[in-house]
């Protein structure tokens, strides 16, 4: 996502990985080995009491009406699941947990707590993220569902001697067989 920020296009070099995380990260779901994967960008706007209200300048209220616009994405691809396991991924954190280790003055411009109310409607086994480079790895939501911020300068940071990334195993329901998924 940060390549595209910065550059305005998609580098060659990520190719089709970078092109299909951005397709998912807009609201789409998929499917793979039994587990349903919804996937939005998100966006900013602070968290708990500290979240930015739509007041004041027009600017301000564009800035939450788009955490709203994000927030409402998620919440059309998890309903649209008819999966029992079920994995979030975002670029924006969804709580402030794995948000922890940035300056706190930049909270509002890595995640927002909106991202959180449509995990806490619908079974979940994992959220996953990045974004907050100097963050946290591991939080939980509210209701326990584990959030994982894996940012690659994170996790090249607090595991040094491990590949910059992270695998999380799921059950298989049927066959009782973990089912991995890497992020």
């Amino acid at each position: 996502m940060h390549r595209y920020h910065k550059r305005g296009i998609w580098p060659f070099v990520d190719g089709f990985w970078v092109m299909a995380l951005a397709r998912l990260l807009d609201g789409s779901i998929c499917e793979i080995e039994g587990v349903g994967i919804a996937g939005v960008k998100g966006f900013g706007g602070g968290f708990g009491r500290g979240s930015l209200g739509a007041w004041g300048e027009p600017a301000i209220k564009l800035f939450v009406q788009e955490a709203l616009n994000e927030a409402m994405k998620l919440e059309s691809a998890l309903a649209k699941l008819r999966t029992r396991r079920r994995i979030a991924l975002l670029h924006y954190s969804p709580v402030v947990g794995t948000v922890q280790g940035e300056p706190a003055e930049i909270f509002p411009f890595l995640g927002s707590s909106r991202l959180e109310e449509p995990l806490l409607r619908y079974p979940m086994d994992a959220v996953f993220h990045g974004h907050a480079h100097r963050g946290t790895f591991e939080a939980r939501t509210i209701n326990d569902v584990p959030v994982y911020n894996v940012a690659r300068p994170l996790l090249q940071r607090t595991r040094p001697d491990a590949p910059p990334f992270f695998l999380y195993e799921l059950p298989r329901e049927a066959l009782g067989e973990p089912v991995r998924t890497a992020a």
